[in-house]
């Protein structure tokens, strides 16, 4: 008997094993041995036996979990060189006795004529089986209730007699149990157990070759998230399927049961959110996919795993405070519950959480580059510039962070004379503070940073500061619509909650220039369009403290009725106008829902 010890990838593993099936005359089965999860399963199913019947051979693959008589083995392989049977069984007699019914009803398809069955002629069906260039892979062998010296004494018959070529899946270490003992010299040491050492007798006749399992981990993650179809094919890159193994990495758990579980579970959550046009931003989407593929592994390793105190997030059971998990994401695995409500809230935190909170301070790899600007290179200095407008506004830099960010930049341009447009960092950082409502210590921000030598740097500085003072005080007066499809997003971010509301007060949709939203709206991208309907919904929300005028429903039903243009727009594709069909529902719902109001009060 020889370990394989080699690792192969899976074409090595695939000819391997057909050289085995083709060649091999020693009368002894092979042997694939991994630890529980790690993707033995998916290998057979989605690799060998596609590859051997692509050779022209028969493969059939039984698994043994559960069974608990050498029988139930011959029944089941007869079964699957026999689909007829297999199909007209009902579905929970796979593994169990073949009745006189069937029998009779396939007895001219098999050649035997069956009146009474008896075991004599269940034995004679199954020794009719001929498993000439057929593969036989028995699953689960440390999960079977036969005993194991049993069990390889009916693989070797089959080996020696009938000629099959057998290959056992298990994970080995289960059966090569062993217990602490103490030897002669009154050391501590590990002894295999009586069934192991019976196991390992017996196993030296029965198997030849047994080859590690070595999963390739990048070929079934692409695999099994392409299963998955649209909804999560965008995580089905390979920088993707990196960041899986990292976490993977990063939590010593490589179980692809559980990343399948996982990914179920994700696409059953992407569905109910797309179902019911709950708006999320990417970053959501893939805080979703990521903290559920962590949780989902933690939990193969420990299923008592509690939710941490936080009301909606969780970097304990998610990856880090970066990519936590989701409260409604741990209800939906543990206790089967989703809520609409619950994920709006749960977004809605993060957001809030996300720009107040000091928890991924100082974090970010770009920011510490700019703080750091004095001993990097002027080109690594240059990338991080770059990137930061856009974490800015995505919030992955927090307004904790802006003080000592706008005094480094100020530096950078100033002292290190690296120039670059420094407005491009500064304009963000003032229209986030100008959407924060929350009372804050503003000298805080600058309680850390870097002293400007130059006297432009420090007047600029001053006026930067003051800027930021004046941001964080004000309420955006400009509530002029944009009609720029550029503008729009811009426009949104800055409408903070007294904006919001001072809009409803005075009304909204009756100061639209109709003929121009129709006209922006023909060049707006699926994400433009968007925004502006969840700026609507937003204004027009469903609460019953706020009446709208008949001013305003009167336009509410113009710009719906004006839309309708759009519905069937050639410039556009599928999703755009799939975004307009969803403006024309909410603004009708809209509506409706305030013309009840209205005749109820």
């Amino acid at each position: 008997m020889e370990e394989v010890k080699k690792n192969m990838t899976y074409d090595e593993l695939n000819e391997f094993i057909l050289n085995y099936l083709k060649n091999d005359i020693t009368g002894r089965a092979i042997m694939l041995s991994g630890e529980w999860g790690v993707g033995k399963s998916h290998y057979i199913k989605n690799e060998l036996k596609p590859f051997i019947i692509k050779k022209e051979k028969k493969c059939i693959i039984v698994s043994l979990y559960g069974l608990s008589d050498i029988t139930e083995i011959s029944k089941a392989i007869f079964l699957e060189l026999h689909p007829l049977i297999k199909k007209l069984l009902p579905a929970k007699s796979t593994a169990q006795a073949v009745g006189k019914t069937l029998l009779n009803a396939v007895s001219n398809k098999i050649g035997f004529d069956i009146d009474n069955p008896s075991e004599e002629t269940l034995k004679q069906l199954y020794e009719s089986i001929n498993l000439s260039g057929t593969l036989v892979i028995l699953e689960d062998i440390e999960r079977t209730q036969i005993e194991i010296t049993k069990l390889l004494g009916y693989i070797n018959n089959l080996c020696e007699n009938d000629h099959a070529k057998v290959l056992l899946i298990t994970n080995e270490n289960e059966l090569l149990m062993t217990y602490e003992g103490t030897n002669s010299e009154g050391k501590k040491v590990r002894y295999y157990t009586d069934s192991a050492i019976a196991y390992k007798r017996i196993k030296e006749k029965t198997v030849g070759d047994t080859v590690r399992f070595v999963c390739d981990f990048k070929s079934a993650i692409h695999t099994i998230i392409g299963s998955f179809g649209i909804y999560l094919n965008k995580y089905n890159t390979e920088k993707s399927i990196e960041d899986i193994l990292n976490i993977f990495m990063r939590l010593n758990s490589f179980n692809l049961r559980a990343f399948i579980y996982g990914c179920q579970k994700c696409k059953n959550l992407f569905e109910f959110i797309s179902d019911r046009n709950i708006i999320i931003n990417d970053r959501i989407e893939e805080m979703i996919f990521y903290g559920v593929i962590a949780f989902t592994q933690r939990k193969s390793k420990d299923s008592n795993i509690k939710f941490d105190s936080d009301v909606y997030l969780s970097g304990r059971l998610g990856v880090d405070d970066k990519l936590p998990l989701f409260r409604f994401c741990y209800d939906y695995i543990e206790y089967q519950m989703i809520s609409e409500e619950e994920i709006k809230k749960s977004v809605s935190y993060y957001s809030e959480y996300l720009k107040k909170g000091k928890w991924n301070s100082g974090r970010d790899k770009d920011l510490k580059v700019i703080k750091a600007h004095y001993v990097e290179t002027e080109n690594k200095v240059r990338k991080a510039l770059l990137n930061i407008p856009k974490k800015i506004m995505d919030g992955s830099i927090p307004y904790h962070d802006y003080g000592v960010l706008a005094n480094c930049v100020v530096a950078i341009r100033y002292d290190a004379d690296i120039d670059f447009d420094i407005e491009e960092i500064i304009k963000p950082i003032i229209d986030s503070l100008k959407t924060i409502s929350d009372n804050i210590d503003f000298e805080s921000l600058f309680s850390s940073g870097y002293t400007i030598s130059s006297n432009e740097g420090i007047e600029y500085f001053k006026k930067v500061k003051q800027r930021m003072k004046d941001a964080l005080t004000g309420v955006y007066e400009n509530d002029e619509f944009p009609y720029t499809p550029s503008e729009v997003k811009d426009y949104y971010k800055k409408l903070t909650k007294e904006s919001r509301e001072y809009l409803r007060r005075r009304g909204f949709a009756y100061k639209i220039d109709i003929k121009r939203l129709i006209f922006m709206l023909k060049h707006s991208s699926s994400e433009v369009i968007s925004i502006i309907r969840s700026l609507f919904m937003e204004l027009y929300s469903d609460d019953y403290t706020f009446r709208a005028s008949e001013e305003d429903i009167s336009a509410l039903i113009s710009i719906r009725d004006s839309l309708a243009v759009l519905s069937d727009y050639k410039q556009y594709d599928k999703i755009q106008k799939m975004q307009i069909k969803w403006f024309i529902q909410n603004l009708s719902d809209m509506v409706i829902a305030f013309g009840t109001k209205n005749s109820n009060k």
